[in-house]
């Protein structure tokens, strides 16, 4: 059992109120955690630094995973920042509802189309969820669940943050990024800073990216690389960089 897999506990007992909520106390609040930063690689210390001190922008999170570890809006909700997260798995917001309620938080699949998607998952709370059917074959311990899926750009129709633009966005949908992009309006949500996962180790690599090729034709510059991170902006946009945070 790893720090984020946890085996699939009995349907009844995973239904139950009390179990969950038992089990997210434990996950969000009683579990080690770095306070230096939140992000895996340190990525927020980066993504600070592209606004001003004092700014109180709007975020979307697009597999958001944990409210405190491993993400890259957490120390902005710190900040008084507010905005959307998203994830796949109900129990993972759950927890963002107890830990962020702040935050509009919302359990869904993001899709260029709006519709029913299967996808697996290797354990309560997992860190490895994914829409790949092969790849959970290939693998022991996954379970086929269905989640409600739309483009990105209907789901925060749905917000207070409606047409509104973004400051940050943040996307790590297991393989599907590309997918999550293009889902989004850029013409009216027109994030300011973006970031995303590539595994590519150069940047000639990188480049070759069918991701980073389409946010490079919506005018994105890359602005940072920060473990597996990709931050890029807009290229008109003025962000201040601050030199300490």
């Amino acid at each position: 059992m790893g720090l984020y897999n946890y085996s699939h506990p009995p349907e009844w007992l995973a239904r139950n109120w009390l179990f969950r909520k038992l089990f997210l106390i434990r996950k969000l609040y009683l579990s080690k955690r770095k306070f230096s930063h939140y992000s895996q690689f340190a990525e927020d210390i980066s993504i600070g630094r592209h606004f001003p001190k004092g700014y109180k922008g709007v975020f979307v999170d697009v597999g958001c995973f944990h409210p405190i570890k491993y993400n890259n809006t957490y120390k902005l909700y710190r900040r008084g920042w507010r905005g959307v997260n998203i994830d796949i798995d109900p129990i993972k917001i759950e927890g963002f509802d107890m830990a962020r309620p702040g935050d509009v938080n919302i359990a869904a699949a993001v899709s260029k189309a709006k519709g029913k998607l299967d996808y697996w998952t290797n354990g309560f709370y997992s860190l490895t969820v994914t829409l790949d059917e092969d790849f959970a074959q290939r693998r022991e311990g996954y379970q086929k669940r269905t989640v409600q899926a739309d483009r990105l750009d209907n789901l925060l129709q749905r917000t207070p943050y409606a047409e509104q633009p973004i400051d940050f966005l943040t996307v790590d949908a297991e393989g599907h990024d590309l997918e999550v992009l293009q889902s989004l309006d850029f013409d009216t949500y027109a994030p300011r800073l973006i970031a995303v996962e590539l595994h590519e180790t150069t940047f000639d690599e990188v480049k070759q990216a069918p991701l980073y090729q389409f946010l490079e034709s919506k005018n994105y510059v890359l602005a940072n690389w920060v473990g597996l991170t990709l931050l890029l902006r807009r290229r008109k946009d003025d962000v201040l960089v601050e030199k300490t945070n």
